[in-house]
């Protein structure tokens, strides 16, 4: 097979140098060779005469746009050259034919120019479609999507036979580039891949000037100035993009060609990269404007490498490298060999730039059942937005019956956006709700979630609403300086569990109003804030109904700062640098009026200063670390208080300082190997035990008339025996006069995975506790009690978690235990026991249950999804949920239930709902129930994320 190379400049071909004269320079510079002719050559038709070199000659580089015919086009065809021989014909073998050096540029200066081979190119493309023909199936026919009606007429009946088989064979020649993978059994069997772009025409395209052409044909011709033609296997190269064709016409005077013959084209770049949405695609005819950006298409069929999406289009018009207008248009992200869904639709708009497309007058198609009519459906091709109606969500719950809702985007801004959502259920009135969000560049970000339901015919026909505003601002003109603000307001304390259907959102009995400034550095945090809230109506731990006196201070406002001074560097005496002093700052006024005359109003303003000074001493076989603090508080009752009391303000005011001085040591015994020898052979490693021993003293201060504004006692557990106060919060000064012995184990394998981490500790009073929250919240006895808890890994997918305390008479009082089983990396399996006694000091509601948790997949694409919570105490369950979730290549649909309880009040009837999603992919996303089980089952997101990733 012959070879013709041709080498062209410029991006118009208007100013630039026309093919004719490019394959009249092939033939000056051969002219010499030999001339043959044979059957089982390929003619190549080029005009000859010296004039034409002379005008190649004189036409300067500089002049030559930077544009062109195929800027971003590449592509392989070998189909049948045109047989046209009318015009003068140069005749030769490959050996009579030259390589063309630049056009800009002499033979001289371009030694270095390869040569390319049809033959090796066409026998490798035949080898590389024959393996993938081999791999894959072809794509399902669009007979049905491309022709809704179909006409009596002959001519017409022809006409749209010749589009069908132009749509499949289109098609056919797409699917070549649908990549396969070697297990069939998997979610996608292949993913879009672009063409081949190793075949270059030149062997270093960045050694050639940036913008120029190279063609290669079997057959070329030029008609004077307006008319060139390339024909059989046509290959186009510039910066290494390519197109391929049977034939190629142009006109050299305007810039404007016709490629045709199943058309590959391509945007990618020579190193394979994708270049806007990565479209790529097979067309029976391909026009090009004359900026050698613009074309349009017709009979195409096109896939995208970043969406994962292909389909047809009988007219595709390329505005620019990001943007794409289609027509009679069938669009899947389905792959070709398996297309579940699809729209049908009278036009798509695909731009890169904004991230979107846009449907018109579409129908979505399960298989071929039409199953929704969108006359308008704007989605996302990437992460980004744009304005356009979501899809629509539908669910059922006990109490609303089945409901509807339909979310609009509006994209009003770069920097700002929301979402209207109305609602429509069966059992209530409609409900509109909306969320603003938005990005300033000096002030902040923020968002406002609001919604409003008139007159709810299931809740005694009253209005329901809510209103939530979150801000955060961070200072571009100091470091580490930000504000934040936060609004919470409901209607009613049914208002969350009615209206979250699966109950997904915390559902608190107090809701906070803050606004606050924080800063941080090395050596200082530091959180000024004003808070108050909204309390809803329910029960305290006890039962009983929450009263004035139960709810939260308001903070008008509160300080809290910690610091760290920089250590001690001194050249004369390095051992102060060892000494370590920090310090806690709390103060704020508290505010909390009593309406319902539950007690007398304690409000009032309250400061609490330490200042510690610590100097470990760290070796290697263990460490000891002296500690001494000195605490001071002071509290005064505001004029309200002292009123309702009937105080004076000296009587009204209190002042406490306390010493506390703490001892903490501890050794270190390491043995290699593992526990009795046990797993010497498989895991190795070593084994560490770590004996301490802690010593705290702070003297009794009474403090029983000082108020108590936000200070709790801390939940019993091993960490917790180890600090240095028992209380959360800086109302009170612990009096504690005690010692811990503790004991840690731990075994770690060769690898450094942790197979056993365990401490027991108890801490033993030397004098008795005295201080507490208030008179009927005080430590009794001579010891805490006995707190523990373990961590271990058996097997490399089982781990079991554990911890518990023990009462002073060692009956329980609180057990947490969990065992975490995930065969693989996609499935797993907890259980778990609570038992919690009542513990009034703590805060501690009693509670006796079970929980378990099943995520397990069938197979590749369905798995089982399943979490509950049984309190055996009261042989009911908490929460319960079933789900089933199938996932392939093309779509992901859940369907699930769950029976739950609110938190507020869960003496009350169990609350149902019935859920489904699907996702489209590439077109939506769904969330709901993942966002649940990541909630409320430990280790959900590493099985998910594999599950995603199963593809």
């Amino acid at each position: 097979m012959l070879s013709v190379r041709t080498a062209l400049f410029g991006a118009s071909l208007l100013p630039a140098v026309s093919v004719a004269q490019v394959l009249a320079q092939t033939a000056a510079i051969t002219e010499n060779q030999p001339a043959q002719n044979t059957a089982s050559e390929t003619v190549q038709t080029v005009q000859t005469g010296a004039a034409l070199n002379d005008d190649l000659a004189s036409e300067p580089t500089s002049e030559l746009a930077n544009d062109g015919l195929a800027n971003d086009l590449t592509g392989d065809l070998t189909d049948e050259p045109s047989d046209d021989k009318s015009s003068p014909i140069f005749q030769g073998s490959d050996d009579d034919l030259a390589d063309v050096a630049d056009v800009a540029n002499s033979a001289e200066t371009n030694p270095d120019v390869a040569s390319f081979d049809t033959d090796d190119f066409t026998h490798n493309l035949a080898v590389q479609n024959s393996a993938l023909q081999n791999e894959i199936s072809a794509p399902n026919s669009l007979a049905d999507d491309l022709t809704e009606t179909q006409q009596s007429s002959e001519p017409a009946a022809e006409a749209a036979s010749s589009q069908i088989n132009n749509a499949e064979r289109s098609l056919q020649k797409l699917s070549e580039y649908y990549q396969a993978k070697g297990n069939m059994d998997a979610r996608c069997h292949g993913v879009w891949v672009l063409p081949n772009q190793k075949h270059g025409l030149l062997a270093d395209n960045n050694a050639q000037p940036a913008g120029a052409y190279y063609a290669q044909a079997d057959y070329g011709y030029w008609n004077d100035d307006d008319y060139a033609e390339l024909t059989g296997n046509v290959i186009l190269e510039q910066d290494g993009r390519q197109v391929m064709a049977q034939k190629v016409i142009f006109n050299p005077k305007t810039g404007e060609a016709t490629a045709s013959g199943q058309v590959l084209f391509s945007d990618a770049n020579a190193d394979g990269t994708s270049i806007g949405a990565g479209m790529f695609g097979v067309a029976q005819t391909v026009e090009y404007q004359a900026d050698g950006k613009t074309a349009g298409a017709s009979d195409v069929a096109f896939a995208s490498t970043t969406m994962g999406a292909h389909g047809h289009a009988q007219q595709m018009t390329k505005i620019d490298d990001a943007h794409y207008q289609l027509q009679g248009v069938m669009f899947s992200t389905c792959p070709p060999t398996e297309r579940k869904w699809h729209l049908d639709a009278q036009s798509i708009d695909i731009n890169s730039d904004t991230g979107r497309g846009i449907a018109k007058n579409s129908t979505l198609k399960i298989g071929d059942v039409p199953v929704f009519y969108l006359p308008y459906f704007n989605f996302p091709i990437d992460e980004r937005r744009a304005s356009g109606f979501l899809l629509p969500s539908a669910g059922f719950g006990s109490s609303d019956g089945f409901k509807v809702s339909a979310p609009y985007y509006l994209n009003l801004a770069p920097n700002y956006d929301a979402t209207l959502t109305p609602t429509a259920f069966t059992n209530r009135n409609p409900m509109l709700s909306a969320e603003f969000r938005y990005l300033t560049e000096q002030f902040g970000a923020g968002k406002i979630d609001a919604a409003y339901l008139p007159s709810d015919r299931k809740y005694h026909g009253e209005d329901r609403s809510h209103l939530f505003y979150d801000h955060y601002w961070q200072s571009k003109a100091i470091d580490n300086l930000s504000a934040y603000a936060n609004y919470r307001y409901v209607s009613d304390n049914r208002y969350l569990s009615d209206f979250d259907t699966l109950g997904l959102d915390n559902n608190p009995l107090n809701l906070p109003r803050r606004i606050g400034l924080g800063y941080y550095n090395d050596y200082l945090t530091a959180d000024l804030r004003a808070e108050t809230f909204q309390t809803l109506d329910g029960t305290n731990s006890d039962g009983s109904s929450i009263l004035d006196k139960d709810k939260p201070y308001s903070r008008l406002p509160q300080l809290a700062v910690s610091y760290v001074l920089p250590k001690f560097y001194a050249d004369d005496n390095e051992k102060l640098a060892g000494l370590e002093i920090s310090g806690v700052h709390n103060s704020g006024y508290f505010k909390k009026s009593i309406k319902d005359g539950s007690e007398t109003e304690k409000s009032g303003a309250r400061m609490y200063n330490q200042i510690s000074a610590s100097y470990p001493l760290l070796k290697s076989w263990g460490y000891f670390t002296p500690k001494l603090s000195l605490a001071q508080l002071y509290a005064s009752y505001d004029e309200d208080s002292l009123a309702d009391q009937n105080l004076s303000k000296e009587d009204g005011s209190y002042s406490v300082f306390a010493p506390q001085v703490s001892l903490d040591a501890g050794v270190f015994f390491e043995k290699s190997g593992s526990p009795f020898g046990w797993f010497d052979g498989k895991w190795g490693g070593h084994q560490v035990v770590s004996p301490r021993l802690k010593y705290n003293y702070t003297p009794y201060k009474d403090q029983s008339n000082i108020p108590n504004f936000e200070t709790s006692i801390a939940s019993l557990s091993y960490d917790q025996l180890l600090s240095d106060s028992w209380f959360l919060g800086y109302d009170r000064i612990a009096d504690l006069h005690a010692i811990t012995p503790a004991i840690n184990y731990r075994y770690i394998d060769k690898n450094g995975i942790t197979r056993f981490d365990g401490g027991v500790a108890e801490q033993i009073y030397l004098d008795d506790v005295r201080v507490g929250i208030d008179n009927d919240r005080n430590f009794t006895g001579s010891s805490s009690g006995l707190a523990w808890q373990m961590s271990a890994q058996p097997y490399d997918r089982l781990w079991v978690d554990a911890a518990g305390a023990f009462t002073k008479d060692y009956d329980i009082n609180n057990v947490v235990a969990q065992v975490r089983f995930s065969p693989t990396e996609n499935s797993l399996f907890n259980f778990g026991v609570v038992e919690r006694k009542e513990n009034r000091n703590f805060g501690q509601r009693a509670l006796s249950a079970y929980t378990a948790s099943a995520i397990f997949p069938i197979n590749n694409r369905w798995r089982v999804l399943s979490q509950a919570q049984y309190d055996y105490k009261n042989s009911r369950f908490m929460e319960t949920l079933l789900g089933l979730n199938y996932e392939d290549c093309c779509y992901g649909l859940s369907v699930y239930a769950r029976r739950y309880r609110n938190d507020l009040n869960p003496d009350a009837g169990a609350d149902t709902a019935v859920m489904a999603e699907i996702r489209l992919n590439g077109i939506t996303s769904g969330g709901r129930l993942s966002r649940l089980l990541s909630d409320k089952v430990q280790g959900f997101d590493n099985v998910q994320h594999a599950w995603q990733q199963a593809y």
